[in-house]
């Protein structure tokens, strides 16, 4: 794999020039353009091109030939989708090409030398923790192809670049390990998929999110209470916490929240549940859009 370097135009919109707060690891994506000819290269002349107009960039873009360096990694890159947040202001993002012409093999497996050669100059030799997908960070259905494990699952890749780190695979399962009296919130924008009206259970009413429930249907008490919760649009903007819940907009939230208790990974619920409270309503949500926060 050769690395290039075919930076956008600074001062442009992709490529503000504002610089990351810290570092917490990689958020990888499938570009999902199967078209003809949509290699990295072509991708890093779109945002030298017509794309350096709109709010859209990575860091990297990857092929079966080719690691394009698009935006330098201390910048910011316009590419998890969570406005000022974490994915987008301290993580390295990776775009990894599927154009129908290509070799998506190849290219995820080039992703993966990145990766590891990445983490390893920041002085990480243990990838757990350190590894995102985009849907970590708004529940977007990316990386699409790595999601239906082509050429190979999450959990593949993420143990091929500890692999190239020198260790041993790490085992599948959780990222973290909440406990009752941990401090978390949400992690991401999630889509409303059910909702519930004020009632006297939930005076504020309530909404239902797949992601959040292990998938369809919300459970009795997957349903999260309103009271904390923004409405804002697809990208986490526009935030409004006294709007409308509606089926098929977006919510997120700030608010720090002590789990209640918890329970333990299984077969259906690989990260485990914990047990939250808002509005006065105990309710339960998968541990992986979960953020664990410190106790100050």
């Amino acid at each position: 794999m050769q690395i290039i370097e075919m930076l956008a135009p600074a001062g442009t919109n992709c490529r503000s020039g504002r610089q990351r707060t810290g570092f917490r690891g990689i958020t990888v994506h499938n570009t999902s353009n199967w078209s003809k000819g949509a290699g990295a290269i072509n991708h890093a002349n779109y945002l030298r091109g017509s794309g350096k107009n709109n709010y859209v960039s990575w860091h990297y873009v990857i092929d079966k030939d080719y690691a394009v360096r698009c935006i330098p990694e201390n910048e910011v890159a316009w590419c998890a989708g969570d406005g000022n947040g974490d994915g987008n202001f301290k993580t390295i993002n990776i775009e990894i090409c599927d154009n129908s012409d290509g070799n998506i093999r190849k290219a995820t497996d080039n992703a993966v030398e990145l990766c590891a050669q990445i983490l390893r100059r920041y002085g990480i030799s243990n990838v757990s923790g350190h590894l995102f997908q985009h849907n970590n960070w708004t529940g977007k259905d990316c990386p699409y192809d790595i999601r239906r494990g082509n050429p190979y699952d999450w959990n593949t890749f993420v143990n091929k670049v500890q692999e190239k780190l020198g260790g041993k695979p790490s085992p599948s399962g959780p990222d973290q390990i909440l406990t009752a009296g941990s401090k978390v919130r949400f992690n991401g924008v999630f889509k409303i998929n059910e909702i519930i009206k004020p009632n006297k259970k939930y005076p504020n009413g309530a909404v239902g999110s797949y992601q959040t429930c292990y998938g369809a249907p919300c459970g009795t008490n997957d349903y999260i209470p309103c009271g904390p919760i923004g409405i804002c649009d697809f990208n986490g903007n526009n935030v409004n916490y006294n709007g409308v819940a509606k089926v098929g907009g977006y919510w997120k939230c700030d608010k720090i929240f002590t789990v209640i208790g918890v329970e333990l990974p299984t077969r259906y619920t690989k990260n485990g549940v914990a047990i939250l409270e808002a509005d006065g309503v105990r309710f339960r949500v998968d541990c992986g859009p979960l953020y664990e926060v410190s106790n100050s």
